[in-house]
């Protein structure tokens, strides 16, 4: 027992003063300990909301440039159409106003459906006017030409320039009949100043990658003057397969351990992600330490300080009354115990009983108040918990229901249908999966406005619900599309999906005082559960056959197993 032996030759001073320090250095471990991870799931928690906000917010202005841009090379087109009548002059004329007044467009070229240069203008790009047939071999322009409808082509080189370009086209009809394509360079500059503004931190940025994953607009030009491939990051594959989220990855570019928030932009198959090196993060935390770690050491100093007057307030008077018994002693013990000149001697020793009191009354007092700040605090932990638990269950059911019309969204629907095709099932056990697509429903939003067509998504929502038994479920599968599965044989699915497309068809939609005719194309396929089905093939054979539906007349189910 040397260390028991040690403490026993201590004097009271100095043991008051180890005892003051070791009381002062656990409380304040302890809560550094607490502070200190605190301090970092708050910072994941903030990260996670601010980056992935970040990034679908980025993603709503880069939609509504690319739409924005479509409907003018749309407009320019019914206007080319309209003055049919003018010489190739004016159409130029009419092609150099739009690229001088639009910001979006470095050139337009009208080309006819052979691949001959109709009209064309440029934002004062210098090259040889007789190269510009050369795009007519650009593929956008054939993709319009097969489709008959706007497209928007990946990063490339331009094959003028050799600069990077992207290209937009849109269909010139007249009679319905397809007569030409406008085909417009858009502006990589102007997609680079909307992501230029997204700002934060000392390093955050944001990025934005095209639908085969190479770089649009990002911090450097480097990259954006090669048309970097980064379709083989994690991250730029998960935006590519129309994901949303929050991830880690190490980035060549900052060559440190990134944090990004990612979305998608299914619309045109872009992707944005919006990256901060961890080490920011690392620093902010390492700086609400330090300041937290100050102002620790500066209470442990005014403890000791305290402890050292506490002491020798304490052991004063003793020592005192120690050298008065020694000289007592040396008296032969004879008379009075005096250890203080002034005859009120004796009282010291009472005060000092009283101060020991009040010094014990005051510990108390410390201890109750410690007792109520631990419980004190241990009620806002729970708060907190408690609220960090609602917000969870809030995001998650977010996360799994579409905003507009409170049904599933895509991603729970095909956990759900994985979910299904993966359980172990008689031979006998067949499910049917319904996609139901509204019929000419841009025609409803382009009539009606866009808020008539969320009240008719809203109406059909409620239609699905009501067909819907117990054990199915319905979702939203993107823009008009909704999907379905039935545990169900191919005859009673049949049977349900058309009796689901004659209630649509019966039912009229009111909006501002105005009757919305409503139809729909139902793709059915009927599936028997067995292993190794995959969800990703059972959903696009049900896409086919409504997309059959669609191209026999709509307002129709097609579908097999009948």
């Amino acid at each position: 027992m040397p260390l028991v032996d040690h403490l026993r030759t201590l004097s009271v001073s100095k043991l008051i003063l180890i005892v003051t320090i070791l009381v002062a250095l656990l409380p304040i471990s302890i809560l550094g300990y607490h502070i200190y991870h605190s301090a970092w799931d708050n910072s994941w928690r903030e990260i996670r909301e601010k980056h992935q906000l970040l990034a679908q917010n980025l993603a709503v202005p880069l939609r509504t440039y690319v739409e924005d841009h479509h409907v003018m090379l749309s407009m320019l087109g019914d206007t080319i159409q309209l003055m049919a009548h003018q010489d190739v002059a004016h159409t130029t004329t009419l092609l150099q106003q739009s690229v001088t007044q639009s910001r979006g467009f470095n050139s337009l070229v009208l080309l006819d459906t052979n691949g001959h240069v109709l009209a064309h203008a440029n934002r004062g790009i210098a090259y040889d006017a007789n190269k510009v047939s050369m795009l007519a071999q650009e593929k956008c322009y054939a993709q319009v030409l097969q489709k008959q409808q706007w497209a928007v082509s990946k990063m490339k080189r331009h094959p003028i320039t050799q600069q990077p370009a992207m290209f937009m086209g849109t269909p010139i009809f007249n009679n319905k009949q397809l007569v030409g394509v406008m085909l417009g360079e858009l502006r990589i500059d102007v997609i680079e100043d909307i992501r230029r503004r997204v700002k934060f931190g000392k390093q955050g940025h944001s990025a934005i990658v095209d639908q085969t994953g190479h770089v649009i607009a990002h911090p450097n030009p480097t990259w954006m003057a090669e048309i970097r491939d980064i379709s083989d990051w994690e991250i730029v594959k998960a935006m590519m397969a129309g994901k949303t989220g929050v991830t880690t990855f190490y980035s060549p570019f900052m060559k440190d351990n990134m944090v990004a928030g990612y979305a998608a932009v299914p619309e045109i198959g872009w992707g944005i992600m919006v990256p901060q090196p961890e080490s920011e993060v690392a620093a902010h935390v390492n700086s609400l330490m330090l300041s937290h770690l100050t102002w620790a050491v500066v209470g442990l100093v005014l403890a000791i300080l305290f402890a050292i007057i506490i002491a020798r307030w304490v052991t004063g008077p003793l020592n005192r009354l120690a050298s008065a018994g020694k000289q007592l002693m040396l008296n032969g013990l004879n008379g009075n115990l005096h250890f203080n000149k002034r005859p009120q001697g004796p009282a010291e020793v009472r005060q000092l009983c009283t101060v020991l009191r009040a010094l014990i009354t005051g510990l108390q007092s410390s201890r109750d108040q410690v007792h109520e700040l631990n419980n004190t605090l241990q009620r806002r932990v729970d708060e907190a918990t408690l609220q960090l638990r609602e917000v969870n269950s809030r995001l998650e059911d977010a996360a799994q229901h579409d905003y507009l019309t409170e049904l599933a969204n895509r991603r729970h629907f095909e956990e759900c249908l994985q979910q299904t095709l993966s359980r172990r099932s008689s031979d006998i056990d067949t499910i049917c999966v319904m996609l139901i697509d509204i019929d000419h429903f841009k025609q409803i939003n382009d009539t009606y406005s866009h808020a008539a067509g969320d009240a008719v998504l809203a109406h059909v929502a409620r239609i699905l619900e009501r067909s819907m038994r117990s054990g199915d479920l319905v979702a939203r599968y993107g823009g008009d599309e909704f999907v379905a599965f039935m545990r169900c044989t191919p005859n009673i699915g049949h049977a349900r999906a058309r009796e689901l497309r004659e209630t649509i068809d019966s039912c009229i939609v009111q909006y501002n005082g105005k009757a919305i005719h409503i139809t729909a194309s139902i793709g059915l396929h009927c599936q028997r559960l067995q292993p190794g089905v995959d969800v990703n093939k059972v959903m696009s054979a049900a896409d086919n056959a409504m997309y059959r539906a669609k191209s026999q007349g709509r307002n129709r189910v097609v579908g097999n197993g009948h």
